[in-house]
């Protein structure tokens, strides 16, 4: 059988390549790390003002210090609010209750020197009571139109809390979002908020940062002094 012995001779010479079974789970491996790996998508500042948006919806308010500083914005509306008080003191006729000479206190304080023991006492009381009001709004749905608490009653807060007193408590809507700019770990947005309670529309200006967990939060309200000031003739006006 001479074809027989041409294969057998032609086998030993050229054994087929087996591989053994030991190494498909190391080749399985293997490929599953080589293999193209698909990263998530990234989050964009447009998604990060998405989020405050939800967090007020839904009454989060971890979600909403996720994506919004809210203790360093407050401190920088507080400055802003400390410097047009005293370029434009509180008017005689304004305010009622506690809240005219809380005004006219801060306005004191600040006068006696902005960098003085007593303004940066007043101005961190004042920081932290405005904290707390943002966090209660979203946390108590009122800024979302839906409330699961009760009113906050004055009490509830510390010696500045009066100062809320008149203060919107309804439904906060961030609504045309438009000129977006990312320049690396940095953006800037203008974005309109609209207070269903007063039913008006303010321009605001946000600085967002990316922070090392991947996600965008906004970190400043760069036109705090115009929005403040305008704000308070509001109030004197109405």
């Amino acid at each position: 059988m001479p074809g027989y012995f041409r294969r057998l001779i032609s086998l030993r010479l050229n054994p087929p390549r087996l591989i053994p079974f030991g190494l498909i789970p190391a080749a399985i491996l293997l490929l599953a790390v080589s293999a193209p790996v698909l990263a998530a998508a990234e989050e964009t500042p447009e998604a990060a003002l998405r989020q405050v948006q939800t967090a007020i919806d839904t009454n989060d308010a971890a979600l909403l210090e996720k994506y919004v500083d809210v203790g360093r914005i407050a401190q920088r509306g507080v400055d802003a609010f400390m410097s047009d008080l005293v370029a434009r003191p509180p008017k005689a006729v304004s305010g009622g209750g506690e809240t005219l000479p809380l005004l006219a206190m801060l306005s004191s304080a600040v006068q006696s020197g902005a960098q003085s023991q007593t303004a940066q006492t007043v101005k961190m009381l004042v920081a932290e009571e405005t904290r707390k009001f943002v966090v209660w709004g979203v946390a108590s749905g009122n800024f979302s139109g839906k409330p699961v608490k009760k009113e906050r009653k004055a009490t509830d807060g510390g010696l500045f809390s009066p100062l809320f007193a008149d203060a919107s408590v309804s439904r906060k809507e961030l609504r045309g979002v438009k000129s977006v700019a990312r320049d690396g770990d940095k953006a800037t947005a203008s974005v309109m908020l609209f207070d269903h309670g007063s039913e008006r529309a303010y321009p605001v200006d946000l600085a967002l940062t990316r922070r090392e967990a991947g996600n965008w939060q906004v970190t400043d309200v760069t036109n705090a002094a115009a929005l403040i000031s305008a704000i308070r003739k509001e109030a004197e006006n109405r």
